[in-house]
């Protein structure tokens, strides 16, 4: 689903014909119409008590708070969801347990951040999220699986949009509730934007990581077992989703994209992922997690090709 045929290079005749974006343009509409709508129940609920002298007792719905809330639309409930729960799986509103952010409208479709935070007294902590773009041809952006280590989950990324979307996160708890919840952003083209690297650079640094600990403090303060840290991890790879034009030539690129990434501390999991190529190019996550006092902290990524990249870093005892 959403692949050019596959082959060394394939003419660019071959990617998705006009008719799958133009058809997507029309949520453009709606969604406008559908903000518009709550922008003017917003300021009547302000603004009609307060011109009666009085107070209001009306209340809006928590969705008609949200700046960006998610708009209906059959590409969840008819082709998505399936892959994502079971038919007999309840899913909860997550709003009141789940901090999620994701912008109105992207600067970049090719890389736009969200972030994922479980609010203070949720109670329970969240083993297992999907992250999902409805409307891109590979939906399902990543299943993330999270270890005792990642603690209250707080962790944030970049991903595209091929056209205008919801954003989703599925999230299940270590004692079986199930929650969601999204945002729509309007972005577009994000999926078949040319990579940013020159293609032989891309090609030869691809798997190079950084690790960037951002509680470094140059050995002021020592770590202590059991703090909360935060850290980012940065990957070389171009991510090609096979609807990329090659700059030169115009032939379309071979899809070729990171599949698994497991990071650990000291051989005890933190997170696992496996993704598709909605992860914007030159993947990058910024997560909290729990010290567990090792002196390392590994990192393993397996692409489609069968590449394999791994790197041990080692944690600064001061940091």
């Amino acid at each position: 689903m959403g692949y050019p045929p596959q082959g060394h290079l394939t003419t660019i005749s071959s990617t998705f014909p006009c008719s799958f974006v133009t058809k997507r343009q029309l949520k453009k509409g709606n969604a406008m119409m559908k903000r518009l709508a709550l922008s003017a129940l917003a300021v009547a609920a302000l603004t009609v008590p307060a011109l009666a002298g009085g107070s209001s007792a009306f209340t809006l719905p928590p969705y008609a708070q949200l700046q960006n809330p998610m708009i209906d639309g059959p590409t969840w409930d008819e082709v998505v969801r399936a892959d994502v729960v079971e038919d007999d799986v309840f899913l909860q509103d997550g709003e009141d347990l789940i901090s999620f952010d994701a912008p109105i409208t992207a600067f970049d479709a090719a890389t736009v951040p969200f972030t994922v935070s479980q609010r203070a007294g949720m109670g329970e902590r969240i083993t297992k999220m999907t992250v999902i773009v409805d409307e891109n041809p590979m939906p399902i952006v990543g299943e993330f699986e999270f270890g005792p280590l990642m603690g209250d989950i707080d962790i944030e990324s970049r991903v595209r949009f091929d056209v205008f979307s919801n954003i989703r996160v599925v999230a299940e708890t270590e004692t079986g509730g199930t929650y969601m919840v999204g945002r729509f952003v309007e972005a577009a083209g994000g999926c078949s934007a040319t990579v940013t690297r020159d293609l032989d650079v891309a090609l030869a640094t691809m798997g190079k990581m950084k690790l960037k600990d951002l509680d470094f403090s140059g050995g002021a303060t020592p770590r202590a077992s059991g703090d909360v840290r935060q850290a980012q991890l940065m990957i070389r790879h171009p991510m090609f989703t096979g609807m990329q034009a090659h700059k030169g030539t115009l032939n379309m690129i071979d899809p070729r994209f990171i599949e698994t990434l497991e990071v650990t501390m000291g051989g005890e999991l933190l997170f696992k992922m496996t993704g598709g190529f909605s992860i914007s190019e030159d993947p990058s996550f910024r997560f909290s997690y729990i010290d567990n006092g090792s002196q390392e902290m590994k990192v393993r990524a397996t692409d489609t090709d069968g590449a394999v990249f791994e790197q041990t870093f080692p944690l600064n005892p001061g940091a």
